[in-house]
């Protein structure tokens, strides 16, 4: 009887050896396995989007020229109305040139009379010059006629420039277009006298065309160095290249002014849009943004383990530009729960 209970007290404790084996070998794993949160992860170059932006901006024409009268006559003919399309040197109205034309004939009558006179005076002058030389009269009459001559022909330089005075003033009776223009305004009237300054057209240069667009002084870099720059409309989207960027900041806005050319067709005078590019930062979706104490950021698998990264700038709601590697692995799964330093197991 002894030696049944020694027996099955070393089966008992042979049992228990066993079982404690057991338990030691499996609990470690176990525990492991529960330590280790569960989370997707992926590349930031496979998930990274460059969302596109955009400033307010309006196509301005270089030219919005008001056409006056150089000179003062009666409108004879305006030969536009509102809303035609004029090419340089087109016709827009003429003035009646009756005044300019007589004072012109008048200052090729007293050119033709100088003329005469100061041919008159030459042929007096060589004479006297002549009997100087012979002493048969005094010096004083050949300053005499030296200084009639010199007259004369001051009077012809006068009259010379009352001629071209003329000939400018009728050619200032003819109104022409001094560009590719679009007739937006016409304020004058045919038969009125026109004083000089007077008003007649109003005139937009559709040839000469810029964007003004208002950037953020913080986005200026960017819409320096794409290549890939639109102004979009109603009509439609327009390619359109930078030409320059103002040197000021306006106090109100922060905002800094951008000109630009379009690259191919033009959107009309006026108009208002917007320009837009594509950011060319990567940036991380709002849906993968988590805030630890006070900071914005992404979970980072890294060798196993959870690892905070904030993202400095990061609003609730809006994607984040970050300047993480592209080979960085992001949670995109399982971060809400997650604490900077946790054990993580990446699953398919």
């Amino acid at each position: 009887m002894h030696s049944n209970t020694s027996k099955t007290g070393i089966r008992q404790r042979a049992g228990v050896t066993v079982l404690l084996t057991a338990l030691f070998l499996v609990l470690p794993l176990g525990l492991d396995a529960q330590s280790s949160i569960p989370v997707k992860a992926a590349r930031l170059a496979d998930i990274a989007i460059h969302p596109g932006k955009f400033a307010p901006a309006t196509v301005v024409s270089l030219n919005n020229t008001a056409v006056s009268t150089q000179v003062g006559a009666r409108i004879d003919e305006i030969s536009v109305r509102v809303a035609d399309v004029v090419e340089p040197g087109s016709v827009l109205a003429r003035l009646d040139c009756t005044d300019f034309e007589l004072a012109r004939k008048q200052a090729e009558a007293d050119i033709a009379s100088l003329r005469a006179r100061i041919e008159l005076a030459q042929r007096r002058l060589a004479r006297t010059e002549t009997l100087v030389e012979k002493q048969t009269v005094s010096e004083e009459l050949l300053d005499q006629r030296e200084a009639a001559l010199a007259v004369l022909r001051a009077d012809y330089q006068g009259a010379s420039a009352r001629l071209d005075v003329s000939r400018l003033d009728i050619s200032r009776c003819t109104i022409a277009s001094p560009f590719k223009a679009v007739i937006t305004a016409r304020t004058g009237s045919v038969g009125e006298f026109a004083q000089k300054g007077t008003k007649l057209l109003e005139i937009v240069d559709i040839g000469q065309l810029e964007i003004s667009a208002q950037v953020p002084a913080t986005d200026i870099a960017q819409v320096v160095t794409i290549k890939d720059l639109y102004f979009e409309d109603s009509t439609g989207r327009y390619d359109v290249e930078l030409r320059a960027v103002a040197l000021t900041v306006n106090t109100q806005t922060r905002n800094r002014e951008a000109r630009l050319l379009f690259s191919n067709a033009a959107a009309l005078p006026g108009a208002a849009g917007k320009l837009v590019w594509q950011d060319n930062r990567p940036h991380i979706s709002a849906r993968l943004l988590v805030r630890r104490q006070d900071s914005l950021g992404v979970f980072i698998a890294d060798k196993g383990r959870a690892r905070f990264h904030a993202l400095p700038g990061a609003q609730q709601g809006r994607a984040a530009p970050t300047a993480l590697p592209p080979e960085t692995r992001v949670v995109t799964e399982g971060q809400y729960g997650l604490q900077d330093g946790e054990a993580v197991e990446v699953i398919r």
